[in-house]
């Protein structure tokens, strides 16, 4: 199939969705399939030399200028433009395909308000969001992505962004596919695992027998590292066996590092910072945990599984859709349920339990392969072939066209 993937920035460094759209590409081009990739920018060497980048220019010396500007011009590019299938993924709208990897930006600010007590204060929090100038400019791009005359078929990477789908976009059941995210495993993988555990641990000053749980994430309050800190800090006052605690992630530290001092807990919680190699927090970690507010489907939580990591989460999280409670870790009802995470922490301090569950979360992780992901994708996309074949629909190609916004580089990709 012809296919015409749009994403504003492709640079696997950047996160998660960065590093999905490669892995996706390098999956659909092994597959057989043409892939053409239309963006504003590309890293050197990140995408397979099979994939075709198209480049999408935008205007704009704001972000929220740029966001409009490239939705808008990849429109134009793609209006008419000859494929089997279009897909889009973030802040676009002229597709046969949509895949929220964010959800949807009403699903994800009413988790967001969750993070704080105080109804009123809720309250307050979505006021000035909805005030901001760039929600307006998100919500009028969602707005086309499922606008009814579209008919787009949505990939939901979770249930739960099935339901954020129906619920704030009056999208019909019919035209969502739930296809959870996916991870390359080998990716993780390392070559001496105890080693690498090994060294890294003398490098943060840890000794072999320390308990160490990681911690993932950029937005920490999102992610929920301040009832993490919370729980840690109760498990001490009980006296229960200490936990370390590894926090990898950009973000402001400083609130974060008070907190842990306050409640007695900063000499457990060892702040990473950005860390360019994350398998070794994975390899030296006893188990991941990530109390999240919002999480459509963690790519990170997947990644933890596949290193054989026990995993706790919450239900605010789509990939917890793929464990057993007490399985392969433990399913939070809310961030903020103390007692439960708590319980789920003290639950890790059983080697023996904790061990089993490590057998159990690397075959779950394993299994979470491209081929599994992109097997049930190109399903969806037949049938939008099928469907554009009997309306006659494939239209012309544009990719050379007359577009001034457009520029194709039939360049190696990774190129320009």
């Amino acid at each position: 199939m012809r296919l015409a993937l749009n994403f504003p920035r492709i640079d696997p460094t950047r996160g998660g969705a960065e590093t999905y759209i490669v892995d996706l590409c390098r999956s659909l081009v092994q597959a057989g399939h043409h892939v053409d990739l239309y963006a504003s920018s590309w890293a050197e060497g990140a995408l397979p030399a099979e994939v075709r980048c198209i480049k999408v220019e935008t205007q704009g010396a704001s972000r929220r200028g740029q966001i409009k500007s490239f939705a808008d011009a990849s429109a134009r590019a793609l209006e008419n433009a000859q494929y089997d299938c279009t897909v889009g993924f973030i802040n676009t709208y002229e597709h046969d395909v949509i895949i929220p990897q964010g959800g949807v930006h009403r699903g994800s600010l009413q988790a967001n308000s969750m993070r704080f007590s105080s109804p009123l204060v809720r309250r307050l929090y979505v006021l000035g969001k909805v005030l901001n100038p760039k929600y307006w400019t998100y919500r009028a791009i969602e707005r086309r992505q499922y606008a009814p005359r579209r008919q787009a078929r949505v990939i939901a990477v979770s249930n739960m962004v099935k339901g954020h789908v129906q619920e704030f976009e009056n999208v019909l059941p019919p035209l969502i596919h739930v296809v959870p995210n996916a991870i390359d495993p080998a990716r993780v993988q390392v070559a001496q695992p105890s080693a690498v555990r090994c060294g890294f641990r003398n490098r943060l000053g840890l000794e072999p027998n320390d308990l160490v749980g990681l911690f993932v994430g950029h937005n920490y309050a999102l992610k929920g590292l301040k009832p993490l800190i919370r729980a840690l800090a109760a498990r001490r006052r009980e006296g229960a066996r200490p936990i370390h605690a590894l926090v990898c992630g950009g973000g402001r530290t400083g609130p974060y590092r008070r907190l842990a001092d306050k409640l007695g807990v900063g000499d457990v919680v060892h702040f990473l910072g950005f860390h360019n190699d994350v398998r070794e927090c994975y390899w030296s970690s006893d188990f991941f945990v990530l109390p999240t507010y919002y999480d459509p489907c963690s790519l990170v939580v997947l990644e933890a599984l596949a290193c054989g990591l026990p995993v706790i989460t919450t239900t605010c999280n789509g990939a917890s859709e793929l464990m057993t409670d007490g399985r392969q870790g433990y399913v939070l009802t809310s961030p903020d349920a103390q007692g439960e995470l708590v319980a789920a922490l003290d639950h890790m301090t059983d080697d023996d339990q904790r061990r089993a569950m490590a057998a159990e979360a690397v075959k779950l992780g394993q299994a979470q392969t491209f081929d599994r992901h992109v097997a049930a994708l190109l399903k969806v996309f037949q049938e939008v072939a099928a469907s554009k074949a009997r309306h006659g629909s494939h239209g012309r190609h544009t990719g050379s066209g007359p577009h001034a916004a457009v520029s194709p580089s039939r360049k190696k990709a990774g190129r320009g």
